[in-house]
């Protein structure tokens, strides 16, 4: 276990060391999202290849994690939903857990 920073400073926990688990890239992911972002942004901040990243969005916008709205001169934003703020917290419940 380790811990590392993101692009906000903000701190969070490898459980394996080498390696994110797919728990972790879905907590950075909804995490990310919280204030709403756009989907090079959050691609970028996670530092995922395109094609597993889109298969991150695509399971988080279907199990309704993930949320999606289309604005005119910023075009389509992602947000965290209700829904995911409350997995996010019972992802980092059991983060702070293990820690």
């Amino acid at each position: 276990m380790r811990n590392i920073k993101n692009s906000i400073g903000e701190e969070y926990v490898l459980i394996f060391t080498n390696k994110r688990s797919e728990l972790e890239i879905v907590e950075q992911l909804l995490h990310l999202a919280t204030t709403g972002t756009k989907k090079t942004h959050l691609m970028n901040q996670t530092n995922l290849c395109c094609s597993h990243f889109l298969v991150y969005m695509q399971f988080l916008m279907n199990k309704g994690f993930l949320g999606e709205k289309i604005e005119d001169h910023t075009g389509t934003i992602y947000y965290t939903t209700e829904k995911g703020r409350q997995f996010l917290e019972s992802i980092e419940t059991v983060f702070a857990q293990v820690k």
